[in-house]
This record gives C-alpha cells, sequence and structure tokens, in this order.
C-alpha cells in the first residue's frame, strides 16, 4: 500500500517487514523481563551473553516506535498508533512522550537549545557542561525517558513546570515549545493514556524484577546497557554539526546487515530532509539527493566522546 510522500512521489511502506520486527523485538523485550529470569538459576555466568540480543534490540525497538510516530509503521493511522504504544511500554515510556520529545526535535532542529553538547560559556562553567554532558550521553537521556512514566503519576500543578522546563522554557530560539508541551502532555485525555501506560510499565519493571530475585543485577545490567545504546546513538547524528539547517543530520556509511537491524538509521540526515518517507524509502532518496557520506555509523558517535562544545558566539544568548 502506497503513501505520497514529501517529494509526491508514492512510497509503499513496507508493512511486512515491520510487522516481523515488530514481532522481534516485543519477543525480545517478553524475554529479557520474564524468559531469561527463568533459566538464571542454572545459566550462571552465561545469562549476560543470552541477555545480549535483547539489549541490543532497543536499537531497531526505538526505530519502530519512531515509525509509528511518523505514520510509517502500518497503513493504518490507528493501528500504527496502537502498535506504537505497545512497543513504547516495552521500551519503557509512555508513547506520547516520546513522540513529542521526537517530534519538538524535528521541530528545532539545529537550534542551539535543542543541541545538548552546546553550552554557552558566559551562562554555563566548562566543569558544569561537563557533569551534565556525559551523564545525559551514557544513559541520561534514556533514564528520563523512562522516568517520564513514574513522573506522570504527579498531581498536575507539579507536572506543569517540570513539562515547561524539559521543554526549553525561557530559550528564545525554541518559540513556544513550552507552551505546545503544556498544552499536548497535559491535555485530559492525553495524561490520561500516559499516566495508564506508565502504570502498565511499572507492572511489567516490577513482575520482572520479582522474576529475577537474587538475580536482579543481570536485570539491571541489562537494562543499563539498553539505557547506553539509545543515549549515546540520540544524538550521534548531530553532534558538531552545524546550526540553523532545519535539515541538519549526518548521513553514515554502513554495511548491510547494519542498515537492515538499524532501519536505515545510518541516513538520518536524509530522513529529517524528508521526514514523510519510511525507512525503506531512505536510501532511494539519499541517492536522488545526491550527497556523500558524512562517515561510517560504526565510528562517527563515538566522536561524541570528545565533550561539550562552546555555541557558537553568533548563537550565544545575551
Amino acid at each position: 500500500m502506497s503513501r505520497p510522500v514529501s517529494a509526491g512521489t508514492p512510497a509503499a511502506l513496507p508493512v511486512g517487514a515491520n510487522l516481523v520486527a515488530a514481532a522481534g523485538v516485543v519477543a525480545a523485550s517478553l524475554w529479557l523481563l520474564f524468559g531469561l529470569p527463568l533459566l538464571l538459576p542454572t545459566a550462571g555466568a552465561a545469562a549476560l551473553l543470552l541477555a545480549l540480543p535483547a539489549v541490543f534490540a532497543i536499537v531497531p525497538h526505538w526505530g519502530l516506535i519512531h515509525e509509528a510516530i511518523h505514520g510509517h509503521l502500518l497503513p493504518d493511522r490507528r493501528a500504527s498508533d496502537r502498535l506504537g504504544r505497545l512497543l513504547a511500554v516495552l521500551f519503557g515510556a509512555p508513547y506520547a512522550c516520546l513522540r513529542f520529545g521526537h517530534l519538538s526535535h524535528h521541530a528545532l532542529n539545529a537550534r542551539a537549545s535543542e543541541r545538548p553538547e552546546l553550552y554557552d560559556p558566559a551562562r554555563r562553567s566548562r566543569l558544569l557542561a561537563v557533569l551534565l554532558y556525559y551523564p545525559r550521553l551514557l544513559f541520561g537521556l534514556y533514564a528520563f525517558e523512562v522516568a517520564s512514566g513514574p513522573l506522570s503519576l504527579l498531581p498536575r500543578p507539579l507536572l506543569r513546570p517540570l513539562v515547561r522546563r524539559v521543554f526549553y522554557e525561557g530559550a528564545a530560539d525554541a518559540g513556544g515549545m513550552a507552551e505546545r508541551a503544556e498544552r499536548m502532555l497535559l491535555e485530559p485525555r492525553t495524561l490520561a493514556a500516559i499516566r495508564l501506560e506508565a502504570i502498565a510499565i511499572l507492572a511489567l519493571l516490577s513482575a520482572s524484577a520479582l522474576l529475577y530475585g537474587e538475580h536482579w543485577p543481570v536485570l539491571v545490567a541489562a537494562l543499563a546497557g539498553r539505557a547506553f545504546l539509545v543515549s549515546f546513538l540520540d544524538n550521534a547524528p548531530h553532534y558538531g554539526g552545524p546550526l540553523a539547517d532545519p535539515g541538519q543530520g549526518y548521513d553514515l556509511e554502513a554495511p548491510a546487515p547494519v542498515r537492515a537491524f538499524v532501519l536505515n538509521a545510518n541516513l538520518h540526515g536524509t530522513h529529517h530532509r524528508h521526514p514523510d518517507l519510511p525507512w525503506s524509502a531512505l536510501p532511494a532518496a539519499f541517492e536522488a539527493d545526491g550527497r556523500g557520506f558524512d562517515g561510517h555509523y560504526l565510528l562517527r558517535p563515538w566522536r561524541q566522546l570528545r565533550g561539550p562544545i562552546p555555541v557558537p558566539a553568533t548563537e550565544a544568548g545575551p
């Protein structure tokens, strides 16, 4: 089935591939939460190796949620969102929170407030920038996404300033994003759905922790591995890139098996230039754009370990 894309050319949604991939990541999450702990008494040290596939599966898991956010997972938008919500619960964060966060990234792409590696030396010391930067890079982004569920259970008067703060309140280049976040995420029906998904996530994690029992460090290690992958890869396609270009994003070379596994997330710049295209159509769009690669998908992310970068003087605040 086809749908119109940004360039006006129909692109078929890879429904079969999406469903197979969704079944795979759901199975991986259920294995991690409820299957692996049953084998731990006899698995011993091999338990960590048995957890690895479920840890790495978080990469295509996010990729499928990303497709749902853009309406590319299934032809029917309601069905796409329902599957996206299921995937989000197993990912560990409410779907509406992930959706608004990602779409705000598109809206503010290449603005200083949306770039976590940038800091204004006139407002923040290098030391403080480092102390804030590395925890986010290594695990903090995913930890906060997961925390958005329990935080949603707070009373609305406490939620309102938190939501506004997260979505750049006071940042001149963020427009009205704080107001938009408050209006959309705290809308009664949306907030009720977020809270319901948060309760489901807490129930799943609690049941899993009970199954792991004395082997709980294995579950914590696996979740930490997921946190690292999600957090480390999040801003890698933008780190150190130029500002002021809404389509900024690196297109990175990768072997065919890696491209398939990450759902062509290596072509992040192409996705920003053509957000209406499903992941399967990105290689053709990249070729049509006539652009070269900006590095290698398995190498470029490690540049982020260089640390935070002073914001260009033209973008710094008064």
